[in-house]
Protein backbone atom coordinates (compact mmCIF):
# COMPACT_ATOMS: atom_id res chain seq x y z
CA UNK A 1 0.00 0.00 0.00
CA UNK A 2 1.26 3.58 -0.55
CA UNK A 3 2.98 5.61 1.90
CA UNK A 4 2.77 9.49 2.47
CA UNK A 5 6.75 10.09 1.00
CA UNK A 6 5.98 14.02 0.67
CA UNK A 7 4.21 16.46 2.62
CA UNK A 8 3.71 20.05 1.02
CA UNK A 9 2.74 22.99 3.41
CA UNK A 10 3.22 26.82 2.22
CA UNK A 11 1.93 30.44 4.06
CA UNK A 12 2.40 29.40 7.25
CA UNK A 13 4.01 33.28 7.70
CA UNK A 14 5.63 32.27 11.06
CA UNK A 15 5.98 35.41 13.42
CA UNK A 16 3.21 37.54 11.93
CA UNK A 17 1.21 38.36 14.47
CA UNK A 18 -2.34 37.66 11.92
CA UNK A 19 -0.80 33.95 11.30
CA UNK A 20 -2.75 31.58 13.34
CA UNK A 21 0.12 29.46 13.47
CA UNK A 22 1.94 32.27 15.91
CA UNK A 23 1.01 32.37 19.40
CA UNK A 24 -0.36 35.81 20.86
CA UNK A 25 0.78 37.06 24.46
CA UNK A 26 -2.60 36.85 26.62
CA UNK A 27 -4.28 39.94 26.49
CA UNK A 28 -2.27 41.61 23.73
CA UNK A 29 -1.78 41.94 20.29
CA UNK A 30 1.69 40.90 20.18
CA UNK A 31 3.53 37.51 19.32
CA UNK A 32 4.58 35.05 22.16
CA UNK A 33 7.46 33.22 20.53
CA UNK A 34 8.44 30.67 23.36
CA UNK A 35 5.27 29.06 23.12
CA UNK A 36 3.76 27.25 20.23
CA UNK A 37 0.47 27.99 18.70
CA UNK A 38 -2.34 25.81 19.69
CA UNK A 39 -2.99 25.32 16.01
CA UNK A 40 0.64 24.73 15.18
CA UNK A 41 0.27 21.78 18.08
CA UNK A 42 -2.52 20.45 17.10
CA UNK A 43 -1.78 20.90 12.99
CA UNK A 44 1.98 18.58 13.77
CA UNK A 45 -0.02 16.00 16.23
CA UNK A 46 -2.13 15.57 13.03
CA UNK A 47 0.68 15.08 10.39
CA UNK A 48 2.28 12.35 13.29
CA UNK A 49 -0.96 10.78 13.45
CA UNK A 50 -0.84 10.17 9.70
CA UNK A 51 2.74 9.60 9.12
CA UNK A 52 2.55 6.97 11.64
CA UNK A 53 0.38 5.22 9.39
CA UNK A 54 3.06 4.41 7.20
CA UNK A 55 3.66 0.60 6.63
CA UNK A 56 7.32 1.35 6.10
CA UNK A 57 8.17 3.21 9.31
CA UNK A 58 12.09 3.28 8.91
CA UNK A 59 11.90 6.44 6.46
CA UNK A 60 10.62 9.65 6.94
CA UNK A 61 8.23 11.60 4.65
CA UNK A 62 10.04 14.58 3.48
CA UNK A 63 9.06 18.31 4.09
CA UNK A 64 8.70 20.41 1.32
CA UNK A 65 7.93 23.96 2.87
CA UNK A 66 6.31 26.25 -0.56
CA UNK A 67 7.29 29.49 0.60
CA UNK A 68 5.66 32.35 3.12
CA UNK A 69 7.20 30.40 5.86
CA UNK A 70 8.87 32.79 7.81
CA UNK A 71 7.71 36.31 7.99
CA UNK A 72 10.33 38.71 7.17
CA UNK A 73 8.25 40.95 5.46
CA UNK A 74 5.98 41.85 8.58
CA UNK A 75 7.75 40.42 11.86
CA UNK A 76 11.48 41.53 13.32
CA UNK A 77 13.77 38.43 12.65
CA UNK A 78 13.99 37.30 16.09
CA UNK A 79 10.19 36.68 16.21
CA UNK A 80 9.47 34.93 13.30
CA UNK A 81 12.70 32.77 13.66
CA UNK A 82 12.17 31.92 17.12
CA UNK A 83 8.58 30.93 16.19
CA UNK A 84 10.03 29.04 13.53
CA UNK A 85 11.82 27.00 16.18
CA UNK A 86 8.73 26.41 18.11
CA UNK A 87 7.91 24.28 14.58
CA UNK A 88 10.98 22.65 14.67
CA UNK A 89 10.40 21.37 18.43
CA UNK A 90 7.61 19.78 17.45
CA UNK A 91 8.53 18.46 14.24
CA UNK A 92 11.93 17.61 15.48
CA UNK A 93 12.07 17.40 19.19
CA UNK A 94 15.02 17.82 21.00
CA UNK A 95 15.64 14.40 21.92
CA UNK A 96 12.88 12.56 20.21
CA UNK A 97 11.85 10.94 16.90
CA UNK A 98 11.28 13.23 13.95
CA UNK A 99 8.20 13.53 11.94
CA UNK A 100 10.44 13.91 8.98
CA UNK A 101 13.50 13.33 7.08
CA UNK A 102 16.31 15.20 7.93
CA UNK A 103 16.48 16.64 4.51
CA UNK A 104 14.09 19.24 3.99
CA UNK A 105 13.07 21.58 0.85
CA UNK A 106 12.11 25.58 1.36
CA UNK A 107 11.09 27.06 -1.61
CA UNK A 108 10.96 31.08 -0.57
CA UNK A 109 8.23 33.30 -1.40
CA UNK A 110 7.71 37.11 -1.64
CA UNK A 111 7.17 37.38 2.35
CA UNK A 112 10.54 35.53 2.81
CA UNK A 113 12.60 36.14 -0.51
CA UNK A 114 15.45 37.34 1.38
CA UNK A 115 16.42 33.44 2.36
CA UNK A 116 16.87 33.01 -1.00
CA UNK A 117 19.29 35.77 -1.29
CA UNK A 118 21.01 34.61 1.19
CA UNK A 119 20.84 30.99 -0.25
CA UNK A 120 22.32 32.40 -3.73
CA UNK A 121 24.80 34.15 -2.47
CA UNK A 122 26.36 31.85 -1.03
CA UNK A 123 26.36 29.46 -3.79
CA UNK A 124 28.09 31.85 -5.50
CA UNK A 125 30.88 32.43 -3.21
CA UNK A 126 31.21 28.53 -2.84
CA UNK A 127 31.21 28.17 -6.79
CA UNK A 128 33.92 31.22 -7.49
CA UNK A 129 36.50 29.67 -4.41
CA UNK A 130 36.42 26.97 -6.83
CA UNK A 131 37.66 28.72 -9.52
CA UNK A 132 41.32 28.64 -10.74
CA UNK A 133 42.88 32.11 -9.91
CA UNK A 134 42.32 35.14 -12.38
CA UNK A 135 39.44 32.84 -14.43
CA UNK A 136 36.67 35.51 -15.09
CA UNK A 137 33.78 35.44 -12.72
CA UNK A 138 30.01 34.71 -14.52
CA UNK A 139 26.73 36.50 -13.44
CA UNK A 140 25.24 35.15 -10.24
CA UNK A 141 22.62 32.67 -10.81
CA UNK A 142 19.31 33.79 -10.02
CA UNK A 143 17.39 30.16 -10.64
CA UNK A 144 18.17 26.58 -9.34
CA UNK A 145 17.68 23.57 -11.21
CA UNK A 146 14.61 21.94 -11.34
CA UNK A 147 15.38 18.91 -10.38
CA UNK A 148 17.22 18.58 -6.99
CA UNK A 149 20.33 16.68 -6.46
CA UNK A 150 20.66 15.75 -10.31
CA UNK A 151 24.32 16.88 -10.84
CA UNK A 152 24.28 20.02 -9.22
CA UNK A 153 25.20 20.52 -5.31
CA UNK A 154 22.20 21.26 -3.23
CA UNK A 155 21.60 24.94 -2.16
CA UNK A 156 21.90 25.16 1.77
CA UNK A 157 20.09 27.81 3.81
CA UNK A 158 23.04 28.80 6.23
CA UNK A 159 20.60 30.76 8.27
CA UNK A 160 18.12 27.82 8.96
CA UNK A 161 20.77 25.37 9.20
CA UNK A 162 21.94 27.10 12.29
CA UNK A 163 18.71 27.38 13.91
CA UNK A 164 17.61 24.04 13.73
CA UNK A 165 21.31 23.13 15.26
CA UNK A 166 20.83 25.73 18.05
CA UNK A 167 20.06 23.08 20.15
CA UNK A 168 22.71 20.22 19.79
CA UNK A 169 19.77 17.74 21.12
CA UNK A 170 17.72 18.18 17.90
CA UNK A 171 17.62 14.88 15.68
CA UNK A 172 19.47 16.28 11.90
CA UNK A 173 18.14 18.80 9.79
CA UNK A 174 19.62 20.26 6.22
CA UNK A 175 17.26 22.39 4.97
CA UNK A 176 17.98 23.20 0.85
CA UNK A 177 16.29 26.17 -1.01
CA UNK A 178 15.05 25.61 -4.36
CA UNK A 179 13.53 28.94 -6.18
CA UNK A 180 11.62 29.31 -8.02
CA UNK A 181 11.05 25.86 -8.57
CA UNK A 182 11.27 22.39 -7.13
CA UNK A 183 10.43 19.34 -9.43
CA UNK A 184 9.74 15.44 -8.55
CA UNK A 185 10.18 13.61 -11.66
CA UNK A 186 9.14 9.42 -11.80
CA UNK A 187 11.17 7.01 -12.67
CA UNK A 188 10.15 6.55 -15.91
CA UNK A 189 9.81 10.05 -16.03
CA UNK A 190 6.24 10.46 -17.62
CA UNK A 191 5.37 12.08 -14.35
CA UNK A 192 7.03 15.50 -13.12
CA UNK A 193 5.27 17.33 -10.13
CA UNK A 194 6.29 21.24 -9.86
CA UNK A 195 6.26 23.17 -7.04
CA UNK A 196 6.44 26.62 -6.79
CA UNK A 197 5.21 29.58 -4.35
CA UNK A 198 3.02 31.08 -6.92
CA UNK A 199 4.18 35.10 -6.31
CA UNK A 200 5.47 35.06 -10.15
CA UNK A 201 1.30 34.67 -10.89
CA UNK A 202 0.53 37.95 -10.10
CA UNK A 203 1.88 41.10 -12.35
CA UNK A 204 2.73 42.79 -8.86
CA UNK A 205 5.77 40.19 -8.83
CA UNK A 206 6.84 41.34 -12.10
CA UNK A 207 6.54 45.45 -12.02
CA UNK A 208 10.53 45.94 -12.76
CA UNK A 209 9.77 43.63 -16.18
CA UNK A 210 6.24 45.77 -16.68
CA UNK A 211 8.09 49.10 -16.18
CA UNK A 212 11.27 47.99 -18.73
CA UNK A 213 8.94 47.02 -21.54
CA UNK A 214 7.37 50.67 -21.25
CA UNK A 215 10.58 52.48 -21.40
CA UNK A 216 12.36 50.57 -23.57
CA UNK A 217 10.23 48.76 -25.61
CA UNK A 218 12.20 47.44 -28.17
CA UNK A 219 13.83 45.08 -25.55
CA UNK A 220 13.17 41.76 -25.75
CA UNK A 221 10.39 40.44 -22.88
CA UNK A 222 11.90 38.02 -20.34
CA UNK A 223 10.38 34.73 -20.68
CA UNK A 224 12.97 32.29 -18.96
CA UNK A 225 12.72 32.50 -15.25
CA UNK A 226 16.19 33.44 -14.57
CA UNK A 227 15.58 36.45 -16.43
CA UNK A 228 12.23 37.38 -14.84
CA UNK A 229 14.10 36.99 -11.41
CA UNK A 230 17.25 38.67 -12.12
CA UNK A 231 14.65 41.89 -13.62
CA UNK A 232 12.76 41.32 -9.83
CA UNK A 233 14.68 40.67 -7.19
CA UNK A 234 15.44 43.52 -6.16
CA UNK A 235 12.06 44.79 -5.66
CA UNK A 236 10.35 41.56 -4.51
CA UNK A 237 13.03 41.35 -1.84
CA UNK A 238 12.96 45.45 -0.57
CA UNK A 239 8.79 45.08 -0.45
CA UNK A 240 8.31 41.74 1.12
CA UNK A 241 11.59 40.82 2.48
CA UNK A 242 13.20 44.17 3.27
CA UNK A 243 11.12 46.73 4.33
CA UNK A 244 8.69 45.69 6.58
CA UNK A 245 11.93 44.88 8.79
CA UNK A 246 13.21 48.49 9.02
CA UNK A 247 12.98 49.00 12.48
CA UNK A 248 9.64 51.53 13.65
CA UNK A 249 9.33 52.15 9.84
CA UNK A 250 8.40 48.43 9.28
CA UNK A 251 5.72 48.01 12.07
CA UNK A 252 3.86 51.06 10.55
CA UNK A 253 4.41 49.07 7.18
CA UNK A 254 2.58 46.20 8.71
CA UNK A 255 0.27 48.87 10.46
CA UNK A 256 -0.41 50.05 6.54
CA UNK A 257 -1.32 46.28 5.58
CA UNK A 258 -3.63 45.89 8.16
CA UNK A 259 -5.64 49.26 7.17
CA UNK A 260 -5.96 48.13 3.79
CA UNK A 261 -8.66 45.93 5.05
CA UNK A 262 -10.90 48.55 5.96
CA UNK A 263 -12.40 51.46 4.03
CA UNK A 264 -12.52 54.02 7.12
CA UNK A 265 -8.89 53.05 7.69
CA UNK A 266 -7.72 53.66 3.62
CA UNK A 267 -9.45 57.49 4.05
CA UNK A 268 -7.60 57.75 7.15
CA UNK A 269 -4.55 57.04 5.70
CA UNK A 270 -4.91 59.07 2.62
CA UNK A 271 -5.93 61.90 4.94
CA UNK A 272 -3.00 62.25 6.63
CA UNK A 273 -0.98 61.53 3.72
CA UNK A 274 -2.32 64.60 1.77
CA UNK A 275 -2.51 66.63 4.62
CA UNK A 276 1.48 66.13 5.47
CA UNK A 277 2.47 66.26 1.64
CA UNK A 278 0.80 69.62 1.56
CA UNK A 279 2.35 71.07 4.82
CA UNK A 280 5.66 69.87 2.81
CA UNK A 281 5.05 71.70 -0.12
CA UNK A 282 6.80 75.48 -0.95
CA UNK A 283 5.13 78.10 0.98
CA UNK A 284 5.99 80.52 -2.25
CA UNK A 285 5.19 81.32 -5.88
CA UNK A 286 1.79 79.52 -7.23
CA UNK A 287 2.98 76.00 -5.26
CA UNK A 288 2.48 77.82 -2.17
CA UNK A 289 -0.88 79.05 -3.04
CA UNK A 290 -1.99 76.37 -4.25
CA UNK A 291 -0.62 73.85 -1.76
CA UNK A 292 -3.81 73.04 -0.22
CA UNK A 293 -6.16 72.71 -3.96
CA UNK A 294 -3.48 69.57 -4.19
CA UNK A 295 -4.49 68.23 -1.25
CA UNK A 296 -8.14 66.64 -2.37
CA UNK A 297 -6.23 65.46 -5.44
CA UNK A 298 -3.32 63.95 -3.78
CA UNK A 299 -6.18 62.46 -1.15
CA UNK A 300 -7.87 60.80 -3.72
CA UNK A 301 -4.58 59.62 -5.73
CA UNK A 302 -3.88 57.60 -2.55
CA UNK A 303 -7.16 56.37 -2.09
CA UNK A 304 -6.90 54.89 -5.93
CA UNK A 305 -3.53 53.68 -5.22
CA UNK A 306 -4.58 51.85 -1.74
CA UNK A 307 -8.18 50.12 -3.92
CA UNK A 308 -6.05 48.74 -6.26
CA UNK A 309 -3.23 47.21 -3.77
CA UNK A 310 -6.30 45.92 -1.65
CA UNK A 311 -7.74 44.45 -4.89
CA UNK A 312 -4.90 42.25 -5.35
CA UNK A 313 -5.42 38.23 -5.47
CA UNK A 314 -5.92 38.19 -1.64
CA UNK A 315 -8.56 40.52 -1.63
CA UNK A 316 -11.17 39.06 -4.19
CA UNK A 317 -12.96 36.86 -1.45
CA UNK A 318 -15.53 35.46 -3.80
CA UNK A 319 -13.54 33.35 -5.96
CA UNK A 320 -11.07 30.78 -5.84
CA UNK A 321 -8.52 32.66 -8.55
CA UNK A 322 -9.56 35.92 -9.61
CA UNK A 323 -10.12 36.23 -13.20
CA UNK A 324 -6.00 38.06 -14.00
CA UNK A 325 -4.60 35.79 -11.57
CA UNK A 326 -5.51 32.52 -13.34
CA UNK A 327 -4.50 34.41 -16.85
CA UNK A 328 -0.88 34.86 -15.15
CA UNK A 329 -1.00 31.34 -13.70
CA UNK A 330 -1.37 30.35 -17.32
CA UNK A 331 1.19 32.16 -18.62
CA UNK A 332 3.57 30.77 -16.06
CA UNK A 333 2.53 27.02 -16.69
CA UNK A 334 2.84 27.63 -19.88
CA UNK A 335 5.79 29.77 -20.64
CA UNK A 336 8.69 30.01 -18.27
CA UNK A 337 7.85 26.68 -16.09
CA UNK A 338 7.25 24.96 -19.71
CA UNK A 339 10.67 26.51 -20.86
CA UNK A 340 12.56 24.86 -17.62
CA UNK A 341 10.64 21.64 -18.23
CA UNK A 342 12.15 21.18 -21.62
CA UNK A 343 15.57 22.40 -20.96
CA UNK A 344 16.06 19.91 -18.05
CA UNK A 345 14.27 17.14 -19.19
CA UNK A 346 16.13 13.82 -19.15
CA UNK A 347 18.90 13.59 -21.44
CA UNK A 348 18.35 16.85 -22.80
CA UNK A 349 15.95 15.39 -25.10
CA UNK A 350 13.83 18.49 -24.85
CA UNK A 351 10.76 16.12 -23.99
CA UNK A 352 7.67 17.18 -21.74
CA UNK A 353 5.82 15.25 -18.94
CA UNK A 354 2.96 12.88 -20.02
CA UNK A 355 1.73 14.15 -16.67
CA UNK A 356 2.51 17.37 -15.01
CA UNK A 357 1.58 18.79 -11.59
CA UNK A 358 1.31 21.62 -9.91
CA UNK A 359 1.80 22.57 -6.44
CA UNK A 360 1.59 26.33 -5.62
CA UNK A 361 0.21 28.70 -2.60
CA UNK A 362 0.40 32.36 -2.05
CA UNK A 363 -3.30 33.20 -2.78
CA UNK A 364 -4.61 31.74 0.66
CA UNK A 365 -7.72 30.20 -0.98
CA UNK A 366 -7.02 26.50 -1.30
CA UNK A 367 -8.47 24.61 -4.18
CA UNK A 368 -7.64 21.84 -7.12
CA UNK A 369 -8.63 21.97 -10.56
CA UNK A 370 -7.18 21.42 -14.27
CA UNK A 371 -5.55 23.99 -16.61
CA UNK A 372 -5.03 22.66 -20.20
CA UNK A 373 -1.98 23.48 -21.27
CA UNK A 374 -0.71 23.96 -25.00
CA UNK A 375 2.29 21.29 -25.88
CA UNK A 376 1.03 19.13 -22.99
CA UNK A 377 -1.27 15.76 -23.54
CA UNK A 378 -2.73 16.20 -20.64
CA UNK A 379 -4.37 18.84 -18.71
CA UNK A 380 -2.06 20.03 -15.74
CA UNK A 381 -3.21 19.01 -12.41
CA UNK A 382 -3.55 22.18 -10.13
CA UNK A 383 -3.27 22.32 -6.46
CA UNK A 384 -3.58 25.19 -4.60
CA UNK A 385 -1.93 25.10 -0.81
CA UNK A 386 -3.81 28.29 1.29
CA UNK A 387 -2.67 29.80 4.01
CA UNK A 388 -3.01 30.33 7.43
CA UNK A 389 -3.47 33.90 8.65
CA UNK A 390 -6.35 35.87 8.96
CA UNK A 391 -6.21 39.66 8.02
CA UNK A 392 -9.83 40.46 7.01
CA UNK A 393 -12.40 41.53 9.61
CA UNK A 394 -14.76 39.16 8.95
CA UNK A 395 -14.49 35.14 7.95
CA UNK A 396 -13.83 34.55 3.85
CA UNK A 397 -15.58 31.15 3.60
CA UNK A 398 -12.87 29.85 0.73
CA UNK A 399 -9.97 31.34 2.84
CA UNK A 400 -8.28 28.63 4.04
CA UNK A 401 -5.45 25.66 4.22
CA UNK A 402 -4.40 22.50 2.59
CA UNK A 403 -2.38 20.13 3.28
CA UNK A 404 -1.18 18.20 0.18
CA UNK A 405 0.29 14.59 1.08
CA UNK A 406 2.32 12.71 -2.00
CA UNK A 407 3.27 9.09 -2.10
CA UNK A 408 6.21 7.30 -3.84
CA UNK A 409 4.51 7.13 -7.18
CA UNK A 410 4.40 10.71 -6.90
CA UNK A 411 0.15 10.17 -6.44
CA UNK A 412 -1.47 13.91 -4.71
CA UNK A 413 -4.17 13.41 -1.69
CA UNK A 414 -5.02 17.32 -1.01
CA UNK A 415 -6.61 17.45 2.46
CA UNK A 416 -8.55 20.60 3.61
CA UNK A 417 -7.61 21.33 6.84
CA UNK A 418 -9.86 24.31 7.00
CA UNK A 419 -12.15 27.26 5.83
CA UNK A 420 -12.96 30.56 7.14
CA UNK A 421 -16.59 30.77 8.86
CA UNK A 422 -18.76 32.83 11.50
CA UNK A 423 -20.00 29.45 12.67
CA UNK A 424 -17.29 27.35 14.81
CA UNK A 425 -18.83 24.47 14.37
CA UNK A 426 -18.74 24.33 11.02
CA UNK A 427 -14.78 23.73 10.85
CA UNK A 428 -13.96 19.81 9.69
CA UNK A 429 -11.00 18.39 7.95
CA UNK A 430 -11.76 16.87 4.93
CA UNK A 431 -10.79 15.92 1.45
CA UNK A 432 -10.63 18.53 -1.17
CA UNK A 433 -12.12 16.46 -4.45
CA UNK A 434 -11.48 19.05 -7.13
CA UNK A 435 -8.89 16.72 -8.97
CA UNK A 436 -10.91 13.24 -9.66
CA UNK A 437 -8.13 11.91 -11.36
CA UNK A 438 -5.96 11.67 -7.96
CA UNK A 439 -8.67 9.68 -6.48
CA UNK A 440 -6.74 6.55 -6.37
CA UNK A 441 -4.86 3.91 -4.13
CA UNK A 442 -3.41 6.76 -2.43
CA UNK A 443 -6.45 8.72 -1.45
CA UNK A 444 -8.34 5.15 -0.49
CA UNK A 445 -5.43 4.35 1.92
CA UNK A 446 -6.01 7.84 3.86
CA UNK A 447 -9.43 8.10 3.53
CA UNK A 448 -10.21 6.51 7.32
CA UNK A 449 -7.36 8.72 8.57
CA UNK A 450 -8.78 12.21 7.77
CA UNK A 451 -11.76 11.84 9.47
CA UNK A 452 -13.40 14.41 10.98
CA UNK A 453 -14.77 12.80 13.61
CA UNK A 454 -11.16 11.28 14.93
CA UNK A 455 -10.11 13.38 18.15
CA UNK A 456 -6.97 15.03 16.83
CA UNK A 457 -8.65 16.40 13.88
CA UNK A 458 -11.57 17.63 16.22
CA UNK A 459 -8.94 19.23 19.01
CA UNK A 460 -7.26 20.69 15.70
CA UNK A 461 -10.68 22.31 14.40
CA UNK A 462 -11.51 23.72 17.71
CA UNK A 463 -8.51 25.20 17.75
CA UNK A 464 -8.20 27.13 14.72
CA UNK A 465 -12.29 27.99 14.61
CA UNK A 466 -10.49 29.95 18.27
CA UNK A 467 -7.64 31.16 16.98
CA UNK A 468 -9.69 32.83 13.70
CA UNK A 469 -12.04 34.73 15.78
CA UNK A 470 -9.28 35.65 18.13
CA UNK A 471 -7.40 37.63 15.02
CA UNK A 472 -10.57 39.12 13.80
CA UNK A 473 -10.78 40.30 16.96
CA UNK A 474 -7.29 42.05 16.88
CA UNK A 475 -7.53 43.14 13.86
CA UNK A 476 -10.59 45.06 14.51
CA UNK A 477 -8.52 46.80 17.15
CA UNK A 478 -5.51 47.62 15.34
CA UNK A 479 -7.53 49.06 12.83
CA UNK A 480 -9.35 51.65 15.76
CA UNK A 481 -6.04 52.65 16.95
CA UNK A 482 -4.34 52.99 13.88
CA UNK A 483 -3.34 56.69 14.84
CA UNK A 484 -1.35 55.33 17.93
CA UNK A 485 0.19 52.41 16.56
CA UNK A 486 2.07 51.47 19.83
CA UNK A 487 -0.67 51.12 21.46
CA UNK A 488 -2.32 49.10 18.53
CA UNK A 489 0.72 46.90 19.22
CA UNK A 490 0.04 46.30 22.85
CA UNK A 491 -3.37 46.85 23.95
CA UNK A 492 -5.42 43.80 24.21
CA UNK A 493 -8.20 43.21 21.49
CA UNK A 494 -11.65 42.56 23.33
CA UNK A 495 -14.65 41.16 22.23
CA UNK A 496 -16.61 44.04 22.75
CA UNK A 497 -14.43 46.32 20.38
CA UNK A 498 -14.73 43.50 17.07
CA UNK A 499 -18.53 45.53 16.49
CA UNK A 500 -16.79 48.80 17.05
CA UNK A 501 -14.60 48.75 13.64
CA UNK A 502 -15.69 49.24 9.86
CA UNK A 503 -17.28 45.89 8.76
CA UNK A 504 -16.07 46.01 4.77
CA UNK A 505 -13.51 43.79 4.11
CA UNK A 506 -12.23 42.63 0.85
CA UNK A 507 -10.28 39.50 1.01
CA UNK A 508 -7.77 37.03 2.81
Amino acid sequence: MPDIRYVCLSDLHFGAENSILSRLVDGAVVVDATVPSPVLERLVAAMRQLIERNEDQSRRPTLILNGDIIELALASDNVALMVFERFLDLAFPPGGEPLFDSTVYYLPGNHDHHLWESARERQYGTFVAALDPGRPLPLPGHATALYPGEDRPPVQSELLNEIAHRNPARPPVDFRVSYPNLGLRSDDGSTVVVFHHGHFSEAIYQLMTTLKDLVFPGRVRATRLWDIEAENFAWIDFFWSTLGRSGEVGEDVGLIYDMLQSTEAIDTAANNLSTGLALRLPHVGLTGRLRWLLRPVIRQAVRRVATHIASSERRTPHVALSESSAAGLMTYLSGPLLGQLRSESAGDSGALPEHLKFIFGHTHKPFTGTRNVRGLSHPVRVFNTGGWVVDTLRAQPLSGANMVLLDENLEVASVRVYNQSDDPGSYRVGFDDGVPEEHGAFRERLSPWVDPALPVWRDLSAAIADLVAERQRALSWIIKNAGNPRQAARVAAPESEQSGASEHASGS
